[in-house]
């Protein structure tokens, strides 16, 4: 059997209501809409900016529930052929499509979501967009990596400079319950340019040994905690500093994943395996994931 190492990210799940007057709801309750609509045959196939997808299975589990995202697609179909030998197009039904799929499993402890990563697949911001539905938009918070998570907050560590880029938020109810000044002005400043993202760039005086002036305002770490909750990162470079010593932090890289090593029976691995890499990565990043969250619920920085 060939080995196959298969690469799995982590992700907070939090769900959105557009308006006051929609009932609290939770991820719990989104993915327990999907199983009861797969469990009774109803459609599940939505598209998601000209992409096909489909839940393809689901199931409640006793920590949450497991289930496979497909993706269906209709255009730009691959060539078949032998090296060196004439190639061939893949025959295929006027009702069928080339399927590629990806295994995810919800915990509902953290509301935690460790995905399969498969862009040929799904990524999370198309996934986000498919649970999206009913005027409750569904977040999916990359978790970054608890050293990295804590050195921020640390009151000792700071801020020399932040560079990010932002894209403009496609749902109005992320634009809701903003409690950081900072990205409320990204969000005005994203308004009256009718930009699709903005470039931030902030430095303090690094020749200066006055710390007021050498380093960016300490509420600025909640701000960038809140903004990689809020807005589409393409890329959240900080440099920090602790002691005289400088420690880059990229919040859009330096995310929590794991990788595990399965075992391949033909072109495919089994369902089963996926399952039990799935769960593997949970058991790995077990002490992470507790840090993590414990460091998100501790006294605020303000």
């Amino acid at each position: 059997m060939a080995i196959k190492k298969m690469k799995f990210d982590f992700y907070q799940c939090k769900v959105l209501a557009g308006h006051a007057r929609l009932p609290t709801r939770s991820a719990d309750d989104v993915f327990a809409a999907l199983t009861t609509a797969f469990d009774g045959n109803q459609s599940t196939v939505k598209t998601v900016i000209r992409t096909m997808f489909d839940v393809r299975y689901i199931a409640q589990t006793d920590y949450g529930f497991r289930g496979v995202i497909g993706k269906y697609r209709t255009a730009d179909l691959p060539h078949a052929a032998r090296p060196g030998r004439e190639e061939r197009e893949i025959p295929l039904e006027d009702d069928e499509h080339l399927l590629e799929k990806c295994y995810f499993k919800y915990f509902s402890e953290f509301s935690l979501l460790i995905l399969q990563r498969n862009r040929n697949a799904i990524n999370s911001k198309q996934l986000s967009n498919f649970l999206t539905a009913n005027g409750y938009t569904f977040s999916l918070d990359p978790i970054i990596e608890v050293a990295d998570l804590q050195r921020l907050m640390r009151n000792e560590v700071h801020i020399r400079t932040l560079k990010v880029n932002v894209a403009r938020p496609t749902n109005p109810a992320l634009f809701e319950n903003i409690e950081h000044d900072f990205n409320n002005s990204i969000i005005s400043s994203l308004n009256s340019s009718n930009s699709a993202s903005i470039n931030i760039s902030l430095r303090g005086d690094g020749h200066s040994d006055d710390p007021d002036m050498r380093y960016l305002s300490n509420s600025l770490k909640r701000a960038v905690l809140e903004m990689k909750e809020k807005f589409d990162l393409k890329s959240a470079n900080l440099m920090l500093e602790e002691g005289g010593v400088a420690h880059p932090l990229d919040l859009v890289t330096d995310r929590l994943t794991n990788d595990v090593e399965i075992e391949i029976d033909g072109r495919y691995p089994s369902p089963a395996s996926m399952w039990d890499a799935i769960m593997v990565s949970r058991v790995d990043k077990e002490a992470e994931l507790e840090s993590y969250f414990g460091a998100l619920n501790e006294a605020r920085i303000e």
